[in-house]
């Protein structure tokens, strides 16, 4: 029942998604370790960023129910929210100027992890942006918008887990 990475105690959380929306996928697994010793374990902290589920980030705590193929756990719902934001940005493989954009980010605390992707417009590298809790998510944001102004990527937010003041 348990998926393992390395050394640490690692299992899958499963989202189920829209198989209709642009990425076609029906379910995104999410890396997470059990939060509490208590059996059955049913809390874990997700130890990567969705790249298509919304509404959860990186080390967010969620409920998860145990899968019905016995291979992780089913997402249930958000216990609690770490504060980190995830945006999801597309960009065409050969981007000349994605570096200088984004190292910008990087510079405010930014990572990601990306994988290929293949969309209606093509072949894309999918990134999915952490912004941790500590970062600027307006500046982020920001950087974002110019991107996609300026055809460097197209971008969603996936979920805003900073406390926005007006």
């Amino acid at each position: 029942m348990n998926d393992s990475l390395g050394d640490e105690n690692l299992t899958k959380v499963r989202f189920s998604l829209d198989p209709e929306d642009w990425h076609g996928y029906p379910d995104e697994g999410l890396w997470a370790e059990p939060v509490a010793k208590a059996r059955p374990i049913r809390a874990f902290r997700l130890r990567n960023s969705p790249f298509f589920a919304r509404g959860v980030s990186y080390l967010d705590v969620v409920h998860g129910t145990p899968c019905s193929d016995g291979l992780g756990f089913d997402f249930s719902h958000v216990i609690e929210h770490s504060g980190h934001s995830t945006y999801m940005v597309l960009v065409p493989p050969a981007s000349p100027v994605f570096n200088r954009y984004w190292e910008r980010l990087g510079n405010l605390g930014c990572s990601y992890e990306s994988k290929s992707h293949r969309t209606s417009l093509g072949d894309r590298i999918l990134y999915s942006i952490d912004v941790p809790a500590q970062s600027d998510v307006r500046a982020v944001y920001s950087i974002l918008e110019e991107g996609e102004r300026n055809g460097i990527w197209m971008f969603q937010e996936g979920h805003v887990g900073h406390k926005l003041k007006s």
